[in-house]
């Protein structure tokens, strides 16, 4: 019975902290460990890094997010929480 006080809301004994989702990004598996990903997260998952040319833009959207918000849009400063399954697609579009 003490064990169970002393490790009762602890944070790394919470059901869920250590887990790892399953995310598909371009039609990729990717694995992410993190509660949340940001705009930025996703499209480095994408295309391995952000680029700093302003004439390069993204679009991210993704779908089988959580029952609250399964699907939408994201934009930049935007962060979602993950789920397993969950799907992004990024395109990236340079301006001319």
């Amino acid at each position: 019975m003490e064990n169970k006080e002393k490790n009762k809301g602890g944070k790394d004994n919470a059901p869920g902290q250590n887990k790892e989702f399953t995310i598909l990004v371009n039609a990729r598996e990717k694995t992410w460990s993190e509660k949340k990903i940001d705009f930025d997260e996703v499209i480095t998952l994408a295309f391995g890094s952000v680029s700093p040319d302003s004439n390069v833009s993204y679009t991210v959207t993704y779908k089988k997010g959580e029952n609250g918000k399964p699907e939408g849009i994201m934009v930049k400063g935007d962060e979602v929480r993950v789920k397993d399954g969950m799907r992004f697609n990024v395109t990236q579009t340079n301006r001319s």
